[in-house]
């Protein structure tokens, strides 16, 4: 008899029929989260609903989003099924899930196909740790023709792999191409005691799950992008602060927002031409992004106005990067022909859940906060309820 952990925040009669099912099937299912599987009947997947026990967990709910799975199965192994799905379909999934293996028989597709790439080589790379018996591993996915870090556990150094590099790898059998065909990803394992063949198996059923992910964030990318800088467009903005506050929120951490105005632009379009005012704001966003650490986003929210996104930073740490960035910004003037101009910002700094209950609500704070540095002088940071 294997047993099943049980919560149910969120009470229903399909809830009721697997729970009479499992033990139908002799399993004995224990009231509350506990080591091993766990089932969890809600409404939605949430990440703020995932308790501390639980290995894996089979999510039992009336309606999902792709960005909801996508949240869940990044912070725990899992599937989500909806609860109009037959009940053998989660009697199969406890069964995957309790192997904790991807397997090729099907299951890896109807629980990934809503996933993000990040998410699907998390799942590899442990696969192919396991299968292997290895101490570690990392998989790079290809840019151009540079091969950058977006899975690993430590083992090996982030640095970027020059395409040669990384096939030398692959020629004296240190790595393994992911979509040999696209040369898209590179997996490398630490000490690995099992052939290929054994923890290569079944990546092949993945691979049309990888490129797929993959072509659906290189086109994102492009259709987030500014176009006249170096920074990200008011649309990734809007799909990507509503992620970064459910993350922090599900890991009790803060996120700030920095909203940032070029001071007197339409000055310098109207005494020097748009074409300057175009010059002024790519050394802007280049000053900018140069100033953010590696997991900050910059975007341009449009017009003369930027944003920074800076995941796990409280308030204190997002005004002391937009001071740093008021004065260098000030202290480079910018050259447009015979002629150096000097460019000031004005910024307002909000933070979640300091002074906001969500992605919206953060924008509407820095952006109040920002109307006040405008107000009371230019040239300086406000924070917000300060």
């Amino acid at each position: 008899m294997h047993r099943i952990h049980w919560l149910e925040p969120h009470p229903s009669r399909a809830g009721d029929a697997l729970r009479e099912a499992l033990a139908g099937w002799g399993h004995e299912v224990v009231p509350g989260a506990g080591p091993g599987s766990l089932v969890l009947v809600a409404e939605r997947p949430d990440p703020a609903l995932i308790p501390l026990e639980g290995s894996e967990i089979l999510w039992w709910v009336q309606r999902a989003e792709a960005e909801e799975v996508s949240a869940v199965l990044g912070q725990r192994p899992g599937w989500v099924l909806l609860q109009d799905r037959p009940l053998e379909a989660a009697r199969e999934a406890l069964r995957q899930l309790r192997q904790r293996d991807l397997g090729s028989e099907g299951w890896l597709r109807q629980m990934l196909h809503l996933a993000t790439l990040d998410d699907l080589l998390k799942l590899m790379l442990g696969r192919a740790i396991r299968q292997s018996r290895a101490q570690g591993g990392a998989i790079w996915i290809r840019k151009e023709d540079t091969f950058f870090q977006r899975a690993g556990d430590g083992s090996f150094p982030e640095a970027p792999l020059p395409r040669p590099e990384a096939l030398d790898l692959v020629h004296r059998g240190k790595g393994f191409l992911l979509a040999a065909s696209e040369q898209l990803g590179l997996l490398r394992l630490v000490d690995p005691r099992e052939p290929p063949e054994r923890f290569l198996t079944g990546f092949g059923d993945v691979e049309p799950l990888l490129l797929n992910a993959w072509r659906l964030e290189e086109s994102r990318a492009l259709s987030f992008k500014d176009d006249l800088t170096v920074a990200q467009n008011r649309r990734c903005l809007e799909a990507e602060l509503p992620q970064a506050v459910r993350a922090a929120a599900a890991k009790g951490e803060s996120v700030a927002l920095v909203f940032i105005d070029v001071d007197d632009l339409k000055q310098v379009n109207s005494q020097y031409g748009h074409p300057a005012g175009s010059i002024v704001l790519e050394a802007v966003a280049r000053i900018a992004q140069r100033l953010c650490r590696a997991h900050d986003r910059l975007y341009r929210y449009g017009g003369d106005e930027f944003c920074i996104l800076m995941p796990g930073t409280l308030a204190r740490g997002a005004q002391k990067l937009a001071e740093r960035l008021v004065q260098v910004v000030l202290s480079q003037p910018v050259a447009l022909g015979d002629e150096r101009l000097a460019i000031s910002l004005s910024a307002g700094v909000a933070a979640f859940p300091e002074h906001a209950d969500g992605a919206g609500h953060l924008i509407e704070e820095a952006d109040r906060a920002l109307l006040r540095a405008k107000r009371e002088g230019k040239r300086q940071v406000v924070v917000a309820g300060a």
